[in-house]
Order: structure tokens, then C-alpha cells, then sequence
């Protein structure tokens, strides 16, 4: 149990720095695809290094030799492909490594940006059945070493210190700072299972003792092929958790304070067939993973995942004065299409990447809009209040963001914004009239104050009929320093902060017809 004891009350480095996201997986539509890099033997363990995706698998010639029943001296190599900003395969494919993994199974790898480390697994045992099984499943024992790129060659430069020729150590998946590693092993008296997933938590450059993950994780059986992915969640492959068979599924679990929650499968992605070796692009649109699933080139291929985010909005309309929401509330979108009205919540699926614009249109109250904005934010629910205030006559609204030049009434673009909303509010309510006053602060004198408010007020109107809105149905108005809405009157000593809640932009309702 002391092992246990440990995985629940280390606070891993890698979740100091970790997002507080909504489940990913929940909310997310998947396509799958076939790759082109793929071959009539296995392909597996794909891996994202710099702009290349790296995986192992055999060359043409070693194909042949194992179809001609040679299994002597043909070992997996580290095969890359180039690949786009977005993480898409281009055309083309090379061995790396070679050098270095001459006579030993290599692969799969994880590379850490942070540190420039490639954390590569490497076998130097011979498996008379590599034709149609990976090994995966064969017992080779496996080690991991650690490379540097260095004047464009990668270089050994070490391996990690819990190796061991008596058991494997291998399966990759160093964290984003490069502070923690997980990895697969099959190290006795540890272990729950056949292999089981550890880690171990690097400080001041020398790793710790692996720490096995629990029996919350790991089973009497297999588990292997870590990735992390956000940053917190670990995505694995088990073969104890399918009824009996003996097929990989891919699982995750979310970390937290209280440790890794239990595993969660993959069941949009998993087959009948091993699945195993996920990986995903940091723009959480795209991965890769490696499946023995039927009609597919060879005993294991790379298959191509694309992930399409799904997000459900959730909208009240809260009046400004009370906080209190409005029943069954009125909201459109630009899309025009109409929310789902739930007693005071609207809801309705957003696409992502994408830029909506919801506007109430609760009678009796001055409406106002939101801009909601997918880009960028996690997959799930996305929570937004519009904020009405009701109105009657002489009932004085401020202008935000009305902004002049020092000592002139020249509308700037800015300013246009806010004026554009207040012609969009005369145009839904054609029987209102309203004043527009202008005001100033304190410094200046009064008449200076005055004047300089009358035009700005003046130079709003304009913009306002230019605009469309009737002569006949707008007053300018400038009020200088005469109604001031704090302490900060002549002589009085002020910050910049309280003199600019002075200078403000209202309009009053002056008229509201029939209403």
C-alpha cells in the first residue's frame, strides 16, 4: 500500500502549470482516417518531434526479408515524416537514429520542447514473431535513452538511471516542462500486472525513484503507451478493462490534487482490435494513433484522428439594477439562429473558431449584446450574461468609451462604436426622443468648460443624423462641469480616476411616445 500512499499526495509538476479545461473528449466529434506512411508490416508508435512526426516501423527491404521468412537482424527503426503547422503528414519519409539504434528495436519516442530532449525506447532482443506481432505484446525487455540534436544530428547523450537488463523499461511521455516522465515497465515486485505505468519526478537534474501510479490506473494486466496530454490528462492503452479479450483500448484519466481519476475509455475511437499509442497536436485538432483494426495496409497502422470541437451555450439576461434574471428572455443571434429558452437560460450549440453576436430584445428595458467568441477556448460549456436596465422617461443611460482628443470634438473611430449602438437603439425604438450631454470635468473655467462640451455634444448629434436618425428626435446638450457626479469640484484635490468619471457621455429619454 506504501506506494499508493505516495501517488496520491505528490503534487506533480506538470499540474502547477496545467489549465483548468472542460473534458476534451466529451465534447468533441471525431474522424478517422488511413495515413499514407503506412506499410504491409506494423507501423506504430507516431510522435510528435518539432515539425516532424516520428514512428517505428520497418524498410522495404526488410519487408521482403520477413516476407521470405527471415526474422534474423531486422529490428524496427525511427521512421519520420514531415509534417504541416497544423500537424497534417507531407509527402515523404526517412530513418533517423539509425546510427544509434542499429541492432535494437527503436521506438516509440516523446520529445520535451522545454529541455530539446528526445526520450527514445530501444531493444537490443531478437522476437522470432515480429512479422505480425509488434512487440507490444512479445517479452522483449526495453530501455529508454535520452538524445540532443546537436549541429543537426541527434546524439546520445545518456539514458535514465532505472534502467534495468532484468525487466523493460520503455513507452515514453515526457511533460511539457520536461519535470516528469511516465513510462511502462514491467519491474518486479512494483507492479500490480504484467506491465504497469510509473513516472518519475526530475529535481535538480537527477530523476527519482519510479513511482508506480496505483491500482486505480494500472490492473493485473497491461498497461502502456502514456501520452499527457493538456497537460494533465493521461491517455494510456489497457488490455484489462475489455471483458475478458485481450485487445488494447485506449483510456485517460484527469489529474487533480487528489491524483488520477479513474480511467475513462475512449469508446468514439477504440475497435474490436488493438488501439493503442495516442497521441495529439497542441492545437487539439488533430492526432494520431496506431490500430490493428480491420481493413487497414498491414498487421498495425497509423491512423489519422481529427477532432471537431463541440461547445453549448448557456445564456441569462440579468437586469442591471436588481441582478435578477429575466423570465423566458428574447435573444437573437447574427446567424439567426434562435436559442432554446429553458425558464431564464438560452441555450444553443456554437461552432468553434467561430463568432457570434446575441442581442436581447426584452421589452420595457434598454437591450444590449454580447460578443461570444469559440477561438481559442476550451471544448464544452460556455456560460455569458447580457446585462438590461429598464427605462422610463428622464432616465439618463451613460455612453462607454466616448473618447475625444485634448481640447477638440472630433468623433474618433472608437467613439463611432458606441454611437453606432445608440442610432441601433433609436432605430428599434422609433417614438423615443432622447438628449445627448455632454460633460466635462472641473479643471477649466466654467465658460471654457461649457463651450467645449456644447460642441462635443454638437459634433455626436452629427454623427447620429448623418447616420439616419431624425433631427426632430435628438438634442444636443452640453453641460460643462455643472453636474458633476462626484466630490471633485474646483479646489478639490482628485486623481486621474475620479476626475474621468466626469467627463462622460449620456443621453436621456426625453419622450417615449405611447409606451
Amino acid at each position: 500500500m506504501k506506494k499508493l500512499i505516495i501517488i496520491l499526495f505528490v503534487v506533480l509538476p506538470f499540474f502547477l502549470s496545467a489549465q483548468n479545461r472542460s473534458n476534451f473528449f466529451e465534447h468533441t466529434k471525431i474522424n478517422i482516417d488511413k495515413t499514407q506512411i503506412n506499410t504491409t508490416a506494423s507501423d506504430f508508435g507516431p510522435s510528435f518531434v518539432n515539425d516532424e512526426l516520428w514512428y517505428s516501423a520497418f524498410t522495404e527491404k526488410e519487408i521482403k526479408e520477413l516476407s521470405n521468412g527471415k526474422t534474423k537482424d531486422i529490428f524496427y527503426d525511427s521512421f519520420v515524416s514531415p509534417i504541416d503547422g497544423e500537424g497534417n503528414i507531407k509527402d515523404g519519409k526517412q530513418i533517423k537514429i539509425a546510427g544509434i539504434s542499429q541492432g535494437y528495436h527503436s521506438g516509440p519516442v516523446s520529445y520535451c520542447p522545454a529541455t530539446k530532449e528526445l526520450f527514445v525506447t530501444l531493444s537490443n532482443f531478437e522476437n522470432p514473431e515480429i512479422r505480425n506481432r509488434v512487440y507490444k505484446k512479445a517479452d522483449i525487455r526495453l530501455k529508454i535513452i535520452v538524445l540532443k540534436e546537436i549541429n543537426n544530428s541527434w546524439k546520445l547523450v545518456g539514458e535514465l538511471p532505472f534502467n534495468n537488463p532484468t525487466y523493460s523499461v520503455g513507452h515514453p511521455a515526457i511533460t511539457a516542462t520536461g519535470d516528469t516522465l511516465f513510462f511502462s515497465s514491467n519491474q518486479p515486485e512494483t507492479g500490480f500486472g504484467e506491465t504497469d505505468l510509473y513516472m518519475s519526478i526530475r529535481k535538480n537534474g537527477n530523476w527519482g525513484e519510479p513511482i508506480n501510479l496505483g491500482d486505480k490506473i494500472n490492473s493485473t494486466k497491461n498497461e502502456m503507451f502514456p501520452f499527457l496530454f493538456q497537460n494533465k490528462t493521461l491517455i494510456f492503452s489497457t488490455n484489462s478493462r475489455n471483458n475478458g479479450e485481450s485487445d488494447l483500448d485506449l483510456y485517460y484519466s484527469v489529474y487533480s490534487e487528489n491524483g488520477f481519476g479513474d480511467p475513462i475509455e475512449l469508446a468514439k475511437i477504440n475497435s474490436e482490435s488493438d488501439d493503442f499509442g495516442l497521441i495529439i497536436h497542441d492545437n487539439d485538432e488533430l492526432g494520431y494513433f496506431a490500430s490493428n483494426r480491420n481493413n487497414g495496409e498491414g498487421s498495425d497502422d497509423i491512423y489519422k484522428i481529427e477532432f471537431e470541437g463541440l461547445y453549448d451555450l448557456e445564456l441569462v439576461v440579468l437586469d442591471k439594477i436588481t441582478k435578477q434574471a429575466i423570465p423566458n428572455p428574447i435573444v437573437k443571434f447574427d446567424d439567426n439562429i434562435r436559442g432554446v429558452v429553458k425558464g431564464t437560460l438560452v441555450t444553443r450549440a456554437l461552432k468553434e473558431k467561430s463568432t457570434y453576436v446575441a442581442t436581447s430584445e426584452i421589452e420595457g428595458y434598454m437591450n444590449d449584446s454580447k460578443t461570444i467568441i469559440t477561438t481559442g477556448k476550451p471544448f464544452g460549456t460556455i456560460k455569458e450574461t447580457i446585462f438590461v436596465e429598464k427605462v422610463e422617461v428622464g432616465q439618463t443611460f451613460v455612453l462607454e468609451n466616448i473618447f475625444y482628443d485634448f481640447d477638440k470634438w472630433d468623433i474618433l473611430p472608437e467613439s463611432e462604436i458606441e454611437l453606432n449602438k445608440l442610432v441601433e437603439i433609436m432605430n428599434d425604438n422609433p417614438e423615443w426622443k432622447v438628449e445627448l450631454g455632454s460633460h466635462t470635468d472641473c479643471r477649466g473655467s466654467d465658460p471654457y468648460n461649457e463651450t467645449l462640451s456644447q460642441k462635443r455634444s454638437d459634433s455626436a448629434v452629427d454623427y447620429i443624423i448623418s447616420s439616419g436618425i431624425s433631427v426632430d428626435r435628438i438634442l444636443a446638450k452640453g453641460y460643462g462641469e455643472t453636474m458633476l457626479v462626484n466630490r471633485c469640484d474646483d479646489g478639490v484635490e482628485c486623481s486621474d480616476e475620479e476626475h474621468r468619471r466626469n467627463r462622460r457621455t449620456e443621453f436621456k429619454i426625453l419622450d417615449m411616445g405611447d409606451k
